[in-house]
Order: structure tokens, then sequence, then C-alpha cells
């Protein structure tokens, strides 16, 4: 009788929780917040879980702990607020997001990486074993970021 009432107790359980399905956790790194939130609310729309970092060393320690991701988005350059070129507060940081797809990429060499940038010549600036990373050219459309989704 013990074992019909932890089956009717499991099951009662398994219908009163209530579970979500995701298409999977994406990495998304900028310095701009607003940004981030926008990108951020287009993945959650397309039924991903979206997990945010600021910076390049941020990001590969997330990366770290909870990688890998269905796709890494990485904007190519973070800011400090108010500053003019990219932060350079240690010759080991990872300062944009050619390094930081490199370093990924050291731990999952089949992660998809996208960088989005308002830079030119970007894909001249990336080193030949990145070849497959993206390059999402702002300003984009809603459509253009979507397509890297399916």
């Amino acid at each position: 009788m013990k074992s019909s009432s932890k089956k009717r107790k499991s099951r009662h359980l398994k219908n009163s929780e209530r579970t979500t399905t995701t298409r999977g956790r994406i990495l998304e790194v900028g310095d701009d917040e607003a940004v981030r939130e926008f990108i951020a609310a287009i993945c959650k729309n397309r039924g991903f879980d979206v997990v945010q970092a600021r910076c390049g060393d941020e990001a590969f320690n997330l990366y770290r702990k909870r990688g890998p991701f269905v796709l890494v988005l990485s904007d190519l350059y973070w800011y400090d607020r108010g500053a003019t070129e990219p932060p350079l507060s240690s010759t080991k940081a990872i300062r944009h997001g050619i390094q930081l797809a490199s370093a990924i990429r050291k731990l999952a060499p089949e992660q998809k990486i996208v960088i989005h940038t308002g830079a030119s010549r970007v894909r001249e600036q990336m080193p030949k074993e990145l070849g497959d990373v993206c390059i999402l050219e702002k300003p984009f459309r809603v459509e253009e970021l979507e397509a890297l989704l399916l």
C-alpha cells in the first residue's frame, strides 16, 4: 500500500508542478544596458532564457560556470562609463568580443558565437580559427537577430 501512495503522491506533484520549456540559454554581452535588455527581450520572445554580462571578463566567468549556451551574442567593444577607449585595466583582461570568442572557443570549439557591432571591417580582424563567427552589423533589424536564433 505504501508504494501506491508514493505513486499517487509523485503523480500529484508532476501534475501540480509548473514547468516551462525553453529553447535553451543565450549569453548576451554588452556594456549598454538598454541594448542588452532589447536583445534579451527579442530572445525571450523567441523562447530562450538569457544570461547577461557587462564585459568580457564577466561573460567568460559566467561561461565557465554555466556554459555552454545555445548562442553567445557579444558586442565587439565594452566601454567604461565616459571612457573613449575599451577598458585597459589588465593585460590579461578580455577587452573585446574577438578575445572573448577566442577564449570561449578554447573551452568549447563548437560554440555558436555572434558579434554585434557598428564597427566596419571586423571580419578582416578576425583570426582564421574564428572564421565561422557571425557578425551582426548595427543598427540591425529585429528580423536579422531573429534569423540567427533559428
